[in-house]
């Protein structure tokens, strides 16, 4: 595995799993010792997520592999290759109530893109265990997600002479795709409609990628609908001179709507975008063709309107003749102006409120250009929608949208520091932060560099925007859904010895997230926030909109 190129592998401690312990220390290949194999696996994620090369989680027998599930999941759905290695008992101690054993073949179901329960490893061959690897590796890799190999041992597992590294056969290799077809019938559209858009989602495409799509924005006159994870925000717009980022607004307005003729086309380039109006108003007014471009795991279709589908790289399937299909398009420009619009209003709300999209804005103005970004799920990914635009400096994000979970996010975010040489910077809220204190312990253990900024809320605040909240009484509402943790999690990691900051204002928050990153190491940023005061910003943010378009 290291001949293809892995870098590390990621042990949790155990006995079963000795061979292959000493098997990674005797090939001199990188290795991290995690204790907990969740967050393991979440670090594993993260580190893949950032650098496109899968690690190895290496787990003993019994439970230790089930607790890699929900990262595996993530993995599955958001396309990360990642390579599980579980150590287990021989067949003749399976089911026959040996300790720490379970059925740990196909643990992880449909959520891995291969799985293989090897022959107990003295009886596998040189040519065997190359072909495993091979495979293994170019499922990870090409097919974009988990590979599972299950490896029995019986005793002793301890070496009886010196171990030796294999010589190495195996090497990297390139996987070509062919994508003159759909750059061909990209080519056709864009030349047959005006009316067009452009969606990109949450992903981890490379540069050259995004260059490509953004030249063939310029090229056809379409528009960009850009996700906050999609690697289009941040930094002066001028350098994206058609990307839009208040599509949450722009399709929730039924002023701006209604006045727009139907959609010819819609492109949507790998993972779904976060924002809910886009899909409401994608589904209420369909277009007359939608395009799936490089879909993951899933096809990411839940409105069930894609019409044709094309895999490969979105850097070969948008490249154009550099030729301009239409100098100008009363299209493009009525959803620039109304982008306009809008990204006026979103900044006039937050300078005057303390929401959290103005807690969002103000971390974002604390990071220094080149800063990765790690977005949470639930509020946090949805006040970035709004809180992060094409201003300021430049900076890369980090989602987990395969699944959408919000466990994992600062194990995840340890993965994310290690394999960055910048900066990282992780917002979640307080639920999530409570779902996982085993990686803030990690991340002091690990010496992580990476500055955590916790919005507390006092619970789950994305339900206050759900029709729930007017319909149950107040305290039924909060036990239920707004579960508030009641716990102390900034004196407990105060206790543990982590460097907790505890600001009260926006500008503090600013000023906090500078000199932690400044500083270095693991700093902890524990921001209290008011989901009411949240909604209220979102509802006089659409009504201020709407109010600006009837003038």
């Amino acid at each position: 595995m290291k001949a293809l190129g892995v870098e590390q592998v990621i042990i949790s401690p155990g006995s079963r799993s000795t061979p292959l312990v000493l098997s990674a220390q005797v090939v001199d290949i990188q290795t991290k010792v995690i204790l907990d194999e969740r967050v393991a696996a979440f670090y594993a994620l993260g580190r893949a997520k950032h650098s496109g090369i899968p690690s190895i989680l290496v787990c003993t027998s019994g439970t230790a592999a089930a607790n890699y599930l929900p990262a595996v999941v993530e993995a599955n759905h958001a396309g990360t290759p990642m390579i599980i290695c579980s150590a287990d008992r021989p067949p003749e101690k399976r089911l026959w109530g040996a300790g720490q054993t379970i059925t740990q073949a196909g643990l992880y179901g449909e959520n891995v893109r291969w799985s293989y329960d090897l022959p107990v490893v003295s009886e596998v061959d040189e040519a065997l265990a190359r072909s495993v690897a091979l495979r293994a590796w170019d499922n990870a890799v090409t097919m974009k997600g988990p590979v599972h190999l299950n490896w029995p041992f019986r005793e002793p597992l301890e070496p009886k002479e010196k171990l030796s590294p294999p010589v190495a056969t195996l090497k990297p290799f390139n996987v070509s795709e062919s994508n003159l077809d759909g750059s061909r019938r990209l080519q056709e559209l864009a030349t047959a409609y005006e009316r067009g858009l452009l969606v990109v989602g949450p992903n981890n495409f490379k540069d050259e990628d995004l260059h490509e799509v953004i030249s063939f924005s310029r090229l056809s006159g379409w528009p960009i609908l850009a996700d906050p994870g999609s690697q289009m925000r941040g930094g002066d717009i001028s350098e994206k001179p058609n990307i839009l980022t208040t599509a949450e607004i722009l399709c929730g307005s039924q002023g701006f709507t209604d006045n727009l003729p139907q959609t010819d086309v819609i492109i949507q380039i790998g993972l779904s975008p976060t924002s809910k109006a886009y899909r409401n108003w994608m589904e209420t007014k369909p277009p007359k063709s939608k395009i799936l471009i490089s879909p993951g795991t899933d096809w990411s279709d839940p409105s069930h309107d894609v019409t044709e589908v094309y895999r490969g790289s979105p850097a070969n399937i948008f490249s154009l003749p550099n030729k301009q299909i239409r100098s100008h398009s009363e299209w493009l420009s009525a959803w620039l102006g109304a982008d306009l619009t809008a990204r006026e209003v979103i900044h006039e709300n937050i300078i005057a409120n303390e929401s959290e999209i103005s807690a969002i804005s103000a971390i974002c103005s604390g990071t220094p250009n080149g800063t990765t970004l790690v977005l949470s799920n639930s509020m946090v990914i949805r006040d970035a929608e709004l809180a992060i635009l094409n201003t300021g400096n430049s900076f890369r994000t980090i989602t987990n949208r395969g699944a959408n979970g919000i466990d994992g996010v600062v194990s995840t975010s340890i993965g994310v520091a290690e394999a960055n040489k910048g900066n990282t910077v992780c917002i979640l809220g307080d639920i999530a932060a409570v779902h996982d204190i085993g990686g803030f312990l990690a991340a002091l253990r690990l010496q992580t560099e990476l500055t955590i900024v916790v919005l507390d809320n006092g619970g789950g605040g994305i339900f206050s925007f759900l029709p729930v909240k007017e319909s149950i009484e107040e305290e039924t509402f909060k036990e239920f859904y707004l579960t508030p943790p009641k716990l102390p999690v900034p004196e407990i990691l105060i206790a543990a010895g982590v460097d907790v900051r505890i600001p009260t204002s926006l500008n503090q928050l600013t000023e906090e997230v500078t000199s932690t990153i400044s500083e270095g190491g693991l700093k902890v940023i524990w921001y209290r926030t008011d989901s009411d005061e949240t909604v209220r910003n979102f509802t006089k943010i659409r009504q201020d909109f709407e109010g600006k378009l009837s003038n």
